[in-house]
């Protein structure tokens, strides 16, 4: 828990600080805040009062009595209808849109179709009338809505909202993504890497809300990860922080598309866990998925396919997504021990459909072979937002944003 000040000019970090504990904590009362944040208790009386005349939070019903036998703590809980955030992923074939509410429960939920050939300003339009339809059909009022967030394939400058040249989006340059759909839907809109976002999402509401060091393992059609330290995500110095994927494990490895060899999506990705299923097939090794191929040529075969396929016991399906484990498990070996870590979360949509038959390659991995592994403990678990995990961390990038504890300098003197 943070320690928090009683300097009147970080007024607003102690606000944060306080709604936090009573989001954290499913309710607590004005005592408890105090004990547990090192206020004042006028401190804790003042910022209760302005978040009550606010709406953010509810005083609800009685809690236990108080140990020297007075009145019942009154117990203080967050207003879920204060305030709502959408969250947006962008990918190449399709848009997904979600709504949390103040407490982070999802109100509502939709999927619309996309297109590579979109183009940014097509893309754009879909992805702000998805936006409209979404709302309307929820009837939150405008004004509850605290703003829009996005996810989208990087590289990207998440400060001005301008992402640049994303690998598979055909005619994206430069785009100014934020100002694009400010214009279109007139509330603030924050951006970010799909992978931060996901992170993001995870330590808001998700498996590493009560850990400050941990890396995010992200698996939609790439890899990568999303870094978060003293409880604040991870960037590094032009945005790119995470880039596991390419990560070089063999510098005699097959050529990848960056230019280096031997690249950790060369080898765990999910499009060249297929390349090695279909190439085993035109060899000729049994296979439940040679339905997928008629001696000559690849049908139709998808990660989905091979996933399913190795759950069911399939010997060359389940062959090429252990071997992926295995080097997936090799990288976040290295990453535990160059960032010290003391937790990796498994997510996205594809881990969704492979989580249990990675999940045991890489505990495996960091468990026998992290360094001064008798001393820490580094846990892994699989996020459990499945195919939402993108569109919960695009919403939780405004929630996080408005409400997380940050100290964000203070004014001179």
């Amino acid at each position: 828990m943070h320690n928090g000040t009683n300097l009147l000019r970080v007024r607003d970090y102690n606000q944060q600080l306080v709604l936090n504990l009573i989001r954290l904590g499913n309710g607590a009362s004005r005592v408890e805040i105090a004990e547990r944040t090192g206020l004042a208790a006028q401190t804790v009386t003042n910022i209760v009062r302005r978040l009550l005349d606010d709406g953010l939070v509810v005083e609800a019903g009685k809690g236990t009595a108080s140990r020297s036998g007075g009145k019942r703590r009154v117990k203080l809980r967050i207003n879920s209808d204060a305030g709502y955030s959408v969250g947006v992923q962008l990918d190449r074939e399709e848009i997904s849109l979600l709504l949390l509410d103040l407490n982070g429960r999802a109100r509502s939920k939709s999927r619309f179709p996309n297109s590579p050939a979109a183009g940014p300003l097509g893309t754009v339009d879909r992805a702000a009338d998805a936006v409209r339809r979404l709302l309307k059909g929820t009837g939150v009022p405008a004004e509850n809505i605290l703003g829009v967030g996005v996810a989208s394939p990087g590289p990207l400058d998440h400060e001005a909202g301008v992402v640049y040249d994303p690998p598979g989006f055909e005619g994206w340059g430069e785009v100014h993504l934020k100002e694009m759909l400010e214009e279109r839907l007139g509330y603030p809109v924050a951006i970010d890497n799909d992978v931060v976002a996901a992170a993001v999402g995870e330590h808001w509401l998700g498996v590493a809300q009560d850990v400050g060091n941990f890396a995010f393992v992200y698996m939609g059609g790439g890899l990568g990860a999303g870094l978060f330290f003293d409880g604040r995500a991870y960037r590094g110095s032009t945005g790119t922080a995470g880039e596991i994927s390419h990560v070089p494990l063999d510098p005699d490895g097959p050529e990848c598309w960056c230019g280096n060899r031997g690249c950790l999506a060369r080898f765990c990705s999910p499009r060249d866990v297929v390349a090695v299923v279909a190439r085993d097939l035109e060899r000729g090794q049994s296979s439940s998925l040679r339905v997928y191929f008629d001696g000559q040529q690849q049908k139709d075969i998808d990660f989905e396919a091979v996933c399913r396929a190795a759950l069911a016991g399939d010997a060359l399906a389940s062959k090429a997504l252990g071997r992926a484990a295995r080097m997936l498990g090799n990288a976040l070996v290295g990453l535990v021990n160059t960032l010290d870590v003391n937790l990796v979360v498994l997510g996205g949509k594809n881990f969704e459909q492979a989580g249990r038959l990675y999940a045991g390659e890489i505990e495996r991995a960091i468990h026998e072979r992290v360094l001064y592994g008798h001393r820490r403990k580094v846990e892994v678990r699989s996020s459990r937002f499945g195919e939402d995990t993108g569109a919960v961390g695009a919403a939780s990038l405004v929630l996080y944003s408005a409400f997380a504890p940050q100290l964000r300098g203070l004014p001179a003197e």
